[in-house]
């Protein structure tokens, strides 16, 4: 007993105090990051905002009511201040609170955000086990093909492949458009989240099918072998399960890689989520509204990567906790 305890309070001690400051030292750098990189862009919101036709003098007001008139240094204190009291600004297009713009459409992005991720592991997870099982056969050197040319393939080319043939051919989800009504809003997000899992899942797949080969060779695997365990036991207890740790730690990489073609997703889908609007307020000029959603999707990706490592450090043991 004396032994668990001190392994989960050496666990708690080095990996979730650790990776908690890293994560908080990543979204520090991240806010900093958006901030600058933005005012680098070209172009000044009073004026985009006025109008050619808007004299100088009213552009000169309209920046100090904006705020954009002080130092960038001051600017920056006040928007970090106000980043870690929940408070993001007040949109320059909109002028409204881009808390409440972000509660408005994130709803959308977290359901296919989630859809994928669920989407991703039930087709990844047989199609990985199958492939580490009979990967010296037709099918293991079929899988590698086929994952090679999903990956490979644009997600754009696969989203208008998609719409052709479920939305155009078969009519069996909209072409385009939200519903928000659960579960309407499932069929409406199947197409989209289909697109991202078409490039996620032969990623998973691959890496649960090198975990589940390397799992083959451990000792237990034998034992359950020559014991005569059930297939089914045996495909969950003694090869599946042990192998998903590399599976919960790549999960940072798929939300990383679900908000980076959300943007594009949501165009083609006609989405009413974060991407949309991002598009927009960039267009628009729309610092504070910018750097709202920027931060907002970077800091849903250190979250995610956090939790994937906090879990990956719980299945397997052998897992770096310093």
């Amino acid at each position: 007993m004396q032994g668990i305890i001190k392994q989960v309070g050496s666990f708690f001690q080095h990996s979730l105090v650790s990776r908690v400051l890293q994560a908080v030292l990543v979204s520090f750098f991240l806010l900093t990051i958006v901030f600058f990189l933005l005012r680098l862009i070209p172009g000044d919101p009073a004026m985009v905002l006025l109008g050619e036709n808007a004299s100088m003098g009213q552009v000169e007001e309209y920046r100090k009511l904006l705020g954009l008139d002080r130092p960038p240094m001051e600017q920056y204190v006040d928007y970090m201040s106000n980043a870690f009291q929940g408070d993001l600004g007040v949109s320059i297009l909109r002028r409204q609170s881009v808390v409440k713009i972000i509660a408005s459409r994130l709803p959308v992005s977290l359901w296919l955000a989630g859809s994928t991720v669920a989407m991703v592991f039930v087709l990844a997870l047989p199609l990985g086990l199958l492939a580490a099982v009979y990967h010296r056969t037709w099918f293991g050197y079929f899988f590698r093909v086929t994952t090679s040319i999903a990956i490979s393939t644009p997600i754009y080319f696969t989203s208008l492949v998609i719409l052709l043939l479920l939305a155009v051919k078969l009519d069996l989800v909209p072409i385009a458009g939200y519903d928000p009504e659960f579960p309407k809003n499932l069929r409406t997000l199947f197409a989209p989240a289909l697109t991202n899992s078409i490039l996620l899942a032969p990623v998973l797949a691959r890496i649960l099918q090198a975990s589940v080969i390397d799992t083959m060779e451990e000792e237990f695997v034998e034992a359950a072998i020559v014991r005569g365990v059930k297939p089914l036991r045996f495909m969950w207890h003694y090869l599946l399960r042990p192998s998903l740790a590399p599976c919960i730690a790549a999960l940072g990489y798929f939300a990383a890689t679900v908000v980076s073609y959300g943007v594009l997703i949501e165009i083609i889908f006609n989405l009413p989520g974060v991407g949309m609007s991002l598009i927009e307020f960039v267009r628009a000029f729309d610092y504070t509204a910018v750097q709202g959603f920027v931060a907002l999707t970077g800091l849903l990706v250190v979250a995610t990567t956090l939790l994937a490592d906090l879990l990956n450090a719980w299945l397997d043991p052998r897992a770096n906790l310093k």
